[in-house]
């Protein structure tokens, strides 16, 4: 298992690594999707800029996943634009490639691994942590 989730953080990392760094420095062209819904899609997220966004998120997870620094805070950050990357392919632009399953799939994977860091969260009723005592001026003597 140990091996997978390596090989999994090293595919996740990689793609991510170089699909978000292509958006801030021209590596390939941008893919667009092959049919006109996917690149109107395409299109209406570089033109609002939320590409910008998507692509720093992807970078960030990609070195996160890679180095391991803030991982599973980053694997969950990451999981919004993974589902993207997998409806986008699966549903909008119908591809056969399935690069959308396998980054959501890697992604998902992750997360599942570091599942103890996550575990507080679901918890039904938690009750928040007391705060330190303000500091009380000197008692006068």
């Amino acid at each position: 298992m140990k091996h997978l989730i390596w090989f999994s953080r090293l595919l996740f990392g990689s793609w991510m690594v170089a699909n978000g760094m292509n958006h801030f420095v021209y590596l390939w062209p941008q893919p667009l999707g092959g049919i006109p819904v996917s690149k109107d899609f395409t299109i209406a997220l570089i033109d609002s800029h939320l590409f910008d966004l998507v692509k720093a998120i992807e970078v960030l997870a990609g070195v996160s996943a890679l180095t391991g620094i803030y991982a599973p805070l980053m694997m969950v950050v990451g999981l919004p634009v993974s589902f993207v990357v997998f409806y986008y392919g699966a549903v909008i632009n119908h591809s056969k490639g399935g690069h959308g399953y396998v980054v959501l799939g890697t992604n998902l994977l992750i997360c599942l691994s570091y599942w103890k860091n996550y575990q507080a969260m679901f918890t039904m009723r938690a009750k928040p942590r007391e705060l330190a005592p303000a500091m009380s001026p000197a008692p006068a003597e």
